[in-house]
């Protein structure tokens, strides 16, 4: 069979590990596989047996139905020979079926037979690291071993979608195994990458540390005996689940940074006492994923950030924070306002990080310049507009007269103007409606 795998245009960090299994089914067939990234015009023109078609985030979702539409004519019949999988394809399915002919599969292909080929479990099968050499997209980290201990989680957090696409916790497969398979048949790789929702949750836990300790990743590790080699539990650990015994365990590996979660105000103590637990160990390296317009406000996104600011102080440490805009897991586009945002409110956080790269850095001057020194001047600088905050370095006086007439402003006249801003954005008739708008407002729309 000629076998033809598609990872859409994502902006993918990590490899599709969907895909790298199903090649190593059909390589262990006999069947020529090729791998490819995106719509490519060569490929188009090739009459395929299958094509296989991986999706990430639901609002990634209308890319992979252009997708499925271009590879279309390169197979005998779509609604048989095109294979669509993974989170997106799981979680809205009927979105899919509705717009494009081809086979849904639905959750992890850990049964027989998903794939109509009387096969065993693919998930069972060895990912193919050698198909990545085809494209050149670079995959982070390089070099790397990329595993899953257990499956699932224990929280059921409103916001996630693990417990629709793994709503069973447990555990699936020890450390030393899957790496000894991997380097058996590609070779030893630097750092190793733990892909589990909650793996503190595991009662095993400290066994999996041991064996990460004897496969090499020790604290201090080196790879050729020149490299550092780390282990990144790339989903996050639970805070509330650090112990001072989990915290001594973690020691031990090379875990590099550590990966928190801030989601929401109710888990302040517990966050603070994880980080104080990691930091008394040795730990000076921390990302923490802060989830933002699901049930907070401004001033809770404000505040977790600067708790990270005043954790790092305290400690000497760097607590860098990583913003996540929340999305419901059944959206196609990333438009979903929650009830205490606005959308001017997530635009100017949107800036922010442009010009951050995504990272909100633990410097006390940068944070200031960034996010402001009270939760009021933050939402004045997300007001802003797009200019002011992403090239703050060119445009300081001009941004400074922009704040004269805003803090005149009333507190009912702000929450006017930002009513005003998100019709702005949505209006095809800007400059009339512009012309038209309060003349205490005008100057604010440069």
């Amino acid at each position: 069979m000629n076998i033809l795998l598609i990872e859409p245009e994502y902006r993918s960090k990590f490899p599709p590990l969907g895909l790298m299994r199903i090649s190593s089914f059909h390589k262990e067939r006999g069947d020529s596989v090729n791998f490819k990234r995106g719509t490519v015009p060569e490929l188009r023109s090739i009459n395929w047996h299958r094509i296989y078609i991986s999706t990430l985030f639901t609002y990634e979702l209308p890319r992979t139905i252009k997708t499925v539409q271009y590879y279309s004519p390169s197979v005998e019949d779509p609604a048989n020979d095109i294979f669509v999988g993974g989170i997106g394809a799981t979680l809205l399915p009927e979105y899919i079926s509705d717009r494009v002919s081809c086979r849904i599969i639905k959750g992890t292909l850990d049964k027989d037979g998903m794939l109509g080929l009387k096969e065993s479990p693919v998930a069972e099968y060895i990912p193919d690291y050698n198909m990545l050499d085809s494209v050149e997209w670079s995959y982070k980290p390089e070099d790397a071993y990329f595993i899953r201990v257990s499956i699932g989680c224990i929280r059921k957090c409103k916001f996630c979608a693990v417990p629709i696409l793994e709503p069973h916790f447990g555990y699936l497969q020890g450390v030393s195994e899957q790496l000894r398979d991997v380097r058996e048949k590609f070779g030893e790789r630097r750092n190793l990458v733990v892909l589990d929702n909650n793996i503190l949750a595991l009662d095993c836990f400290p066994q999996v540390v041991e064996e990460i300790r004897n496969e090499g990743f020790e604290k201090g590790a080196k790879f050729d005996g020149r490299k550092k080699r780390t282990v990144d539990f790339n989903q996050g650990i639970d805070a509330r689940l650090i112990t001072p015994d989990i915290a001594k365990l973690l020691s031990s590996i090379c875990v590099s940074p550590i990966r928190l979660a801030f989601d929401f105000d109710g888990m302040e103590s517990e966050y603070r006492r994880a980080v104080t637990l990691l930091a008394n160990v040795g730990f000076t390296k921390f990302t923490t994923y802060v989830m933002f317009n699901f049930n907070d406000t401004p001033e809770s996104f404000y505040h977790r950030l600067k708790v990270n600011l005043e954790l790092s102080q305290q400690f000497g440490i760097r607590v860098t924070g990583f913003p996540m805009r929340y999305v419901p897991i059944n959206d196609v586009d990333r438009h979903y306002i929650s009830k205490n945002w606005t959308w001017r409110y997530l635009r100017g956080i949107q800036c922010i990080l442009n010009a951050t790269h995504g990272m909100v850095s633990p410097n006390p001057e940068f944070f200031e310049a960034a996010f402001g020194n009270s939760p009021e001047e933050f939402k004045k600088i997300v007001t802003m507009p797009d200019r002011y905050i992403i090239y703050r370095n060119d445009y300081g006086s001009e941004a400074e007269e922009w704040r004269n007439p805003y803090r005149k402003l009333s507190d009912a006249e702000r929450h006017e103007f930002l009513i005003l801003l998100e019709r702005l954005h949505k209006s095809k008739k800007r400059r009339e409606d512009i012309a038209t708008a309060g003349a205490k407002f005008r100057p604010l729309l440069a």
